[in-house]
């Protein structure tokens, strides 16, 4: 029998709330396009031979009352069968005292994932329960099937054991027990139901109304008890459909059940979840794009009911790239300590081109590293003999990875120097906590263009880390553009990396060009093209589209490359590119791209007290200068660098009264901290300095 290559409906095979999911992450369009070629409303030959291979499947339904509850129904391979491409029979029922034992009636809408953990396969139906035929035995109709990848499962093998012949009696709880709460922070895989629960949708959308059934797993402890009612988890790369959290949306009731793997035993949990978008636990747990907070209502403990034990083979191999808890934790307790000085070591070099070394640091005062943006640059301050302490500040050339610290410093000037040349292996530096307000939007969106000259390549890197990673999911629905202009191969750093990566990610598209190759580079494999970036470049590479672009380099090579963009069209709004090395905008009607939203303050036009908390002293500030320059007027140098309110290097704490900054700042300080290079008094102030 033929079928449709893809979803056979008029309307789009996504419910309002899954859009609504989709929109906020900037993938709708492209993600309908893939929900029309990959959701079915049958069974595809290969999903019909998949099934009974099976000794489990993971239903999600509702009970009398609307909750949605998951639970497993488990047989002998071959439990399941699928006589034709639009119905599954299923010959099993829920466990004994299950929450669904008695809610599995005709008209009953389900979810089902099939999900074979010794090979990490996975497919995804829904349906409703058309008949049940007496004998234990459930009749599903196909509405939707599709394919999931295999991230985040663990390999596991089973064993069949036989049931006592007694059954424990089920634990009904109100809240988390201590058992509970175990077997939830060991846990690195659970189940999640939801249900789609309101009215029909417009004209265009599919029927509002159905249960879903998802997998979840992470490392042991990836799901954080947060108190006996209450856990939270990170949401990690998915498949952009957003079947869960799209439920969630219109209904934030949920199921949640996690299998004891070893004993047998089953815990649900039903409540209410909901989604935390942003936040800096988000910001510091490496891999997730956002978190989902689960209120806990109701717990059902079922021991020894699966007749099924399951040993651990071997863990999912993109977790690797992902964080847990405890460092989050560690993370969070030294923000406080984002404007200290912390001592680094340096514990790897390495050349990559004939001008620039790569630094790899680690901290040497036993606390974690501060989590950081991609595009973020670290201040560091160095001692340097005869000189004495000066401050610089070097872009993280490598998204954040919770080990070290990397820059990527091109010689050129006194403490890129004395790094290149002095800097060994084992050397202390110090360093305040990263920074910066040139940062990747990390929520996929519009294709992306990084275009860089020369060391400029360093924050796009730690941007094309979180785009195109070298290890976990590779399937982000957003392309991307990497344009870099170098003079030659001598110069052109991290072009075998490049290479590399745009290897690995079919939807990384890699554009080098030299200004003046040497006669050892060769076409086609050390550049693609000669020359400078330009229009004729551009209009070549990049599809007519609406692009965020990021822009990186020397002056003069950013402003020509910005005003290239500006002539072909591309709004200013789209262009966001590392402002250090200027204190005004490219364009001077415009606001600086990275510029915070804070109106420029007033400054007073008479002398204003400034009080020095730790020496006691009285100073005078003059309209017309900072705070920094009345500092050192008299006689004072606080830690400093841009002068610009950029780098954040002269971040202090206010002890008393208020300042503003007649020049916003890129990134206003924390509560209780003043930018003494760019602020002014407006009145009588402290520093604690």
């Amino acid at each position: 029998m033929a079928h449709p290559p893809g979803w056979a409906g008029q309307a789009s095979p996504f419910h309002a709330g899954e859009q609504a999911v989709q929109q906020r992450v900037g993938v709708r369009d492209k993600v309908e396009a893939q929900g029309r070629q990959g959701i079915r409303d049958y069974l595809p030959e290969q999903h019909r031979q998949f099934y009974p291979q099976l000794p489990f499947i993971v239903l999600g339904a509702l009970d009398a009352q609307q909750q949605p509850w998951a639970t497993l129904l488990m047989g002998a391979p071959g439990f399941m069968q699928s006589p034709d491409p639009y119905t599954l029979q299923i010959d099993a029922q829920p466990v004994a005292d299950d929450p669904l034992a008695s809610a599995l009636q005709p008209g009953a809408e389900v979810g089902l994932l099939g999900i074979e953990l010794q090979t990490r396969r996975r497919n995804r139906m829904n349906g409703r329960l058309v008949s049940s035929d007496g004998e234990g035995g459930l009749r599903v109709a196909v509405a939707q099937s599709f394919g999931n990848c295999p991230q985040y499962i663990q390999q596991r093998d089973y064993s069949v054991v036989a049931l006592p012949a007694v059954l424990p009696a089920p634990e009904h709880l109100a809240q988390l027990d201590e058992a509970a709460i175990a077997q939830i922070s060991n846990a690195d895989t659970f189940f999640i139901a939801t249900a789609a629960m309101a009215p029909a949708g417009e004209a265009g959308t599919a029927p509002q109304y159905g249960a879903d059934v998802s997998h979840r797993g992470g490392k042991p402890g990836f799901v954080r008890v947060d108190d006996t009612g209450t856990l939270t988890w990170p949401d990690f790369l998915g498949n952009f459909h957003f079947n869960t959290l799209g439920n969630l949306q219109l209904n934030p009731r949920a199921g949640l059940v996690f299998p004891d793997f070893a004993t047998g035993d089953l815990l649900y949990l039903a409540g209410r979840g909901e989604v935390i978008w942003d936040g800096p636990a988000l910001q510091a747990f490496a891999g997730a794009e956002r978190l989902v907070r689960f209120h806990v209502t109701q717990v059902l403990r079922l021991r020894q009911r699966m007749p099924l034990r399951w040993a651990l083979q071997q863990v999912s191999p993109v977790l690797t790239a992902t964080g847990d808890w405890q460092s989050v934790r560690r993370a969070l307790d030294v923000q406080p300590l984002a404007d200290q000085f912390r001592p680094l070591q340096l514990v790897k070099r390495e050349q990559e081109s004939v001008q620039i070394t790569s630094f790899y640091l680690q901290p040497a005062d036993g606390l974690p590293l501060a989590p950081y943006q991609p595009g973020q640059f670290l201040p560091i301050r160095v001692d340097l003999p005869g000189t004495g302490a000066l401050l610089r500040t070097y872009t993280l050339s490598q998204a954040a990875d919770g080990n070290s610290y990397r820059i990527s410093v091109k010689r050129e000037g006194k403490v890129s120097t004395w790094l290149h040349d002095q800097l060994q292996v084992g050397s202390m530096l110090a360093a305040q906590a990263p920074r910066g307000a040139f940062v990747l939007d990390t929520q996929p969106s519009r294709p992306v263009v990084l275009i860089s000259g020369g060391v400029g390549i360093t924050p796009m890197l730690a941007m094309l880390d979180a785009l195109a990673p070298v290890s976990g999911p590779h399937a982000r629905p957003r392309a991307v553009w990497f344009i870099h202009a170098a003079r030659n191969g001598r110069e052109h750093a991290f072009g075998p990396q490049l290479r590399q990566r745009a290897a690995q990610h079919p939807g990384l598209q890699v554009h080098v060009r030299y200004s003046q190759p040497d006669a050892a580079d060769q076409p086609g494999h050390d550049y693609h093209s000669s020359g400078r970036i330009d229009a004729a470049l551009l209009r070549q590479l990049l599809p007519l589209d609406d692009y965020d672009i990021y822009l990186c380099g020397p002056d003069a090579f950013m402003r020509q490359v910005y005003w290239v963009l500006r002539s072909l069209g591309v709004a200013r709004s789209r262009i966001r590119y590392e402002q250090f090395a200027q204190a005004t905008p490219l364009e001077p009607d415009a606001a600086p791209p990275a510029s915070v939203a804070n109106p420029p303050a007033i400054a007073p036009t008479t002398p204003q007290t400034v009080h020095l908390q730790r020496s006691g002293q009285i100073i005078h500030w003059q309209p017309g200068s900072t705070l920094l320059e009345t500092l050192e007027a008299h006689g004072h140098h606080p830690a400093h660098g841009c002068r610009a309110g950029l780098c954040g290097s002269c971040s202090m704490a206010i002890t008393r009264g208020e300042v503003g900054y007649p020049q916003p700042p890129a990134q206003l300080p924390g509560a209780g901290r003043v930018l003494v290079c760019c602020a002014v008094p407006l009145g009588a102030v402290g520093l604690d300095f």
